[in-house]
């Protein structure tokens, strides 16, 4: 067997399993969230990087505006003490993106559940299986998660009478006509940015001051002392903590708004399941979901959307005969 031939071999299950995992629409929802909530992160450092760097530049003109003595040394050593001091601070960048990374496969994987429950119980269902809906209340969708336990225990109901009749809605359902606010399910989701909203500012400010404050120690060993010097250093210092501030406020901001995005995703597709459900219970047996746009729900609503099929076929026939 040739070289090119073991290469071919030993990459093969790797591509196979990329393929695989391409073709999985909910593990290319979690890459997104990872990406989203990186791009966000990174776009932050590269902000306040590219702030420190202007501060840095400003401090080598005023050395030279000034003609202070020692200058040549000092700029001479300045590129290769900021390129090392960025070499030293890679590995805590890298721990954070591997942070980052894990808290939004979970955030994903919350913002997924509800609906693989759903699908869980009527991929069950559909095989013949014996199956329990048992959604989590406090950290799912409420309303989903409530009227789908209602939904399922009154197909139960139909199954064990062999016939299914119009089911008389709760009013605090009938009232819904489009979608809800979730506090608790946003609340404890965004529990998770904040940890990680957390985790980049403090991770800002170590980076900002690190950076800055060896150059100010350097500054200090090369350069003479200087009243001009010490006074420009201390202002420019008080600038980096307002350029400090604005981009914390900014990498906040920008969070929220992920996390507005990110419950719109599910808040949607959660509304059509609901409202689906609430019409086949009153009687619009051909109803199913339909989603444009969110294939990483496609998979758990074709189960469903199956299990109303089996519904249809078996129950509502079975009651139109009798009738």
């Amino acid at each position: 067997m040739t070289l090119t031939q073991r290469l071919k071999s030993k990459l093969s299950p790797l591509k196979s399993y990329w393929q695989r995992l391409w073709k999985d629409e909910e593990a290319k929802f979690r890459l997104g969230t990872s990406l989203k909530m990186t791009t966000v992160s990174l776009f932050s450092f590269g902000v306040m990087g590219g702030c420190i760097f202007i501060l840095l530049s400003l401090d080598l003109l005023f050395f030279r505006a000034n003609e202070i003595n020692g200058m040549d040394r000092f700029e001479e050593v300045f590129y290769d003490f900021l390129s090392s001091t960025l070499i030293d601070l890679m590995p805590y960048a890298a721990l954070l993106l591997i942070f980052i990374s894990i808290t939004s496969i979970y955030i994903s994987d919350l913002l997924l559940r509800p609906f693989r429950t759903i699908g869980e119980y009527c991929e069950k269902r559909n095989n013949g299986e014996s199956s329990s809906y048992n959604p989590d209340f406090f950290t799912d969708l409420k309303l989903l998660s409530q009227f789908s336990e209602f939904f399922f225990n009154s197909i139960e109901t139909a199954e064990a009478n062999k016939s299914l009749l119009k089911v008389v809605i709760p009013k605090k359902y009938t009232r819904i006509h489009q979608p809800v606010f979730e506090t608790t399910f946003f609340m404890h989701y965004i529990l998770y940015l904040i940890a990680t909203i957390l985790a980049v500012s403090i991770t800002l400010y170590a980076f900002a001051n690190e950076l800055y404050g060896s150059l100010i120690n350097l500054a200090e060993q090369i350069l003479p002392i200087d009243p001009k010097i010490n006074f420009f250093l201390s202002e420019q210092a008080r600038l980096l903590d307002k350029i400090i501030l604005i981009v914390l406020i900014v990498t906040f901001l920008m969070y929220c708004f992920l996390a507005r995005h990110l419950y719109q995703i599910v808040a949607t597709p959660a509304f059509a399941i609901f409202s689906t459900m609430r019409s086949f219970l009153k009687g619009n047996y051909g109803k199913r979901v339909h989603l444009i746009g969110y294939p990483f729900f496609r998979d758990q609503t074709r189960k469903l959307n199956k299990y109303l099929d089996w519904v249809e076929r078996n129950l509502v026939e079975n009651d139109e005969t009798k009738g």
